[in-house]
């Protein structure tokens, strides 16, 4: 399998509590539910988007008409206070917005490119939610981004307590449509945003990390051709495969030729029985505390 990653040309964290706040040059990304200190929810989303001559590129020269798969990839930095289930929801951007140059600690807050409230605070330019097939969610109806709600576009996944909280949502519909081309926003559900009935953080390493943690769109397609020849195709998991040639280490730009060896799991033992050729399983013990026990 073919794996091709692309990582995002801009992204940001956006903040319900700091309306006119960027973070655009931040090392994480907070996608969490709060309370204020005015005892009200609040919540925080993630805008990331990727060049669509990029992906263009990928799809129309590597990938060609072969299927492929598509998934946003972030990695958790931190989190706290995580409920026994959650899920998150994805979906592409309506609009364009500037991710600008300022931090979540930076005081006086610095408000060029996007926040909760302006796509791009410096041309004055909102978040709306009156465009058909688009929604917002503020109290003020103003502000959270916007994006398309297509049930076909909308990309999902789900935690539970134990799970890994990396996340991987597949894209690969929005993707396929034009409509990625303005980036996509990552949220958490209706029924948990603007609440206190659940407050928790996740946090992830954002593109400007200084980890090798970076977030990604990463594309996958199988790019292998194969010709039995003259052998049949192995139809059974009952098979012990090996690859001979295999050096372990190998060069960059090097090419080497594996050979890969296929043979039954379990040897059959053929015996002739009153003219008839009958195939016998090979003997198989049990160890005992008393010594080795034939069963077959």
């Amino acid at each position: 399998m073919a794996i091709y990653k692309i990582f995002p040309d801009k992204d940001a964290a956006i903040y319900s509590y700091y309306p006119t706040k960027n973070s655009g040059l931040d090392e994480i990304l907070d996608l969490s539910l709060y309370k204020s200190l005015e005892d009200n929810g609040e919540v925080s989303r993630i805008l990331m988007s990727f060049s669509p001559d990029d992906v263009d590129d990928i799809l129309t020269n590597k990938v060609g008409n072969k299927n492929y798969k598509a998934y946003i990839k972030l990695y958790l930095a931190n989190a706290s206070e995580i409920p026994i289930s959650y899920t998150i929801y994805c979906h592409p951007v309506s609009s364009f917005w500037n991710m600008g140059t300022g931090r979540t600690s930076n005081v006086p807050s610095t408000t060029d490119g996007v926040s909760w409230r302006f796509s791009d605070h410096l041309d004055g330019n909102i978040f709306t939610s009156s465009f058909a097939g688009i929604t917002s969610s503020y109290s003020s109806s103003i502000g959270g981004g916007m994006w398309y709600t297509g049930s076909n576009l909308q990309a999902t996944q789900s935690f539970n307590y134990s799970s890994n909280k990396d996340i991987e949502l597949d894209v690969t519909n929005a993707v396929s449509s034009s409509l990625y081309h303005s980036g996509f926003i990552i949220k958490h559900s209706k029924s948990l945003e603007f609440t206190k009935d659940s407050v928790f953080e996740t946090k992830y390493f954002s593109t400007d990390t200084h980890t090798i943690y970076p977030p990604c769109l990463e594309i996958r397609w199988n790019d292998f051709t194969y010709s039995t020849g003259s052998l049949s195709t192995v139809s059974t998991d009952n098979v012990v495969i090996s690859v001979n040639q295999n050096k372990g280490e190998f060069q960059e730009d090097s090419v080497n030729r594996f050979r890969v060896n296929v043979r039954d799991k379990f040897q059959l033992t053929p015996s002739v029985v009153e003219g008839t050729l009958d195939v016998l399983p090979v003997p198989i013990f049990q160890k005992l505390d008393t010594g080795w026990q034939y069963i077959v």
